[in-house]
């Protein structure tokens, strides 16, 4: 398949009381025409500030990406200027934020609101404008769009925002969305209704997704493939049905545990749910070794001693673990 955005060791710092901090750590990966890639992992393991890179939108003056390269069909966007990087953004890249409400301006109409976008970047007149922000909410299935094109934010449900939100995304029919935790503050009901939008809408326009979460059944929901963060670094990568069924990593493991399942044989009884002990360090306290050897229960001496290597285990699927590393596989 066509790639379409390739991050390549990308590594981003802050400037702390601490001193400089590492975030994002030598972090590579593909993304292919019409695919979704899901990113997963607890709160503070990198997984916004990981789009916030792509989008060139890391927080200034105090974070710089420091090595590494984001190319989007073969342009490498870290080096780009500003007015290109302006071009970009919700042009070739869009991204839904986690909370609508603080993303649409409460004073202008969501018409307005996704019209801007077609006239800043496509040159619509205000009459081409309007028709394409009736256009655009028709296709996120708001009703009675002609009408709705003049309400404001305030007008509409959590769902609906989401919603407008997508359309103003999907005004230009950028190559790729980001999709940072869309879902996170709305109702189970309509997190499936968002996510059921996204795909006919990756299906329908070819639009090629990355899915932020840290929500194991999105991933079930939306994924082609997986990449799971721990302390701004990737432990896996693979097929959704590899991370689902066949997880190498303790960490992914974990994720898959702390899911809420029924017992089996009676439906209406819950069993106890897993959890990883601890918390995801802070990451101006993390050592040389494995982020996650604190709170695993099959830590080797050698994990806290250096970071594992990325160990392939099939075709696409890789794990960075010294537990999978040849040498101590076998002792495993």
């Amino acid at each position: 398949m066509t790639r379409l955005l390739e991050v390549q060791d990308l590594q981003v710092e802050f400037d702390t009381w601490d001193g400089r901090v590492r975030v994002i750590e030598s972090l590579s990966f593909a993304l292919a025409a019409g695919e979704t890639l899901c990113i997963v992992g607890e709160s503070g393991c990198g997984k916004s500030m990981t789009a916030l890179a792509i989008m060139g939108l890391v927080p200034q003056p105090t974070g710089h990406i420091t090595a590494g390269s984001v190319r989007l069909a073969g342009e490498d966007l870290v080096r780009a200027s500003p007015a290109r990087m302006q071009a970009v953004r919700g042009n070739e890249i869009s991204m839904i934020f986690q909370e609508p409400m603080t993303s649409l301006n409460p004073v202008y109409p969501v018409g307005e609101q996704i019209a801007e976008a077609v006239r800043l970047h496509k040159g619509f007149d205000r009459d081409a404008a309007r028709s394409r922000a009736v256009e655009m909410l028709r296709a996120v299935h708001i009703p009675e769009p002609e009408r709705r094109v003049d309400e404001y934010p305030h007008q509409f449900s959590g769902g609906m925002r989401q919603r407008v939100m997508i359309a103003i995304a999907l005004a230009c029919e950028p190559k790729i969305l980001i999709a940072d935790e869309p879902t996170t503050a709305l109702d189970v009901t309509v997190q499936a209704q968002i996510f059921e939008l996204l795909v006919e809408l990756r299906e329908t326009r070819g639009t090629a997704i990355v899915f932020i979460t840290h929500d194991v059944g999105a991933v079930a929901e939306m994924a082609d493939r997986v990449i799971v963060m721990y302390a701004g670094r990737k432990v896996e990568e693979g097929r959704v049905e590899d991370i689902l069924e066949r997880p190498a990593h303790p960490y992914t493991r974990g994720l898959l545990a702390c899911r809420p399942a029924l017992v089996l044989g009676d439906p209406g009884v819950r069993s106890e749910l897993a959890e990883i002990p601890g918390v995801v360090p802070p990451l101006h306290q993390l050592g040389a070794g494995c982020a996650f050897a604190p709170r695993c229960a099959h830590a080797l001496q050698r994990c806290s001693v250096a970071a594992p290597p990325e160990t392939r285990l099939a075709d696409g699927h890789a794990a960075a673990c010294w537990l999978l590393a040849p040498s101590e596989g076998a002792a495993a």
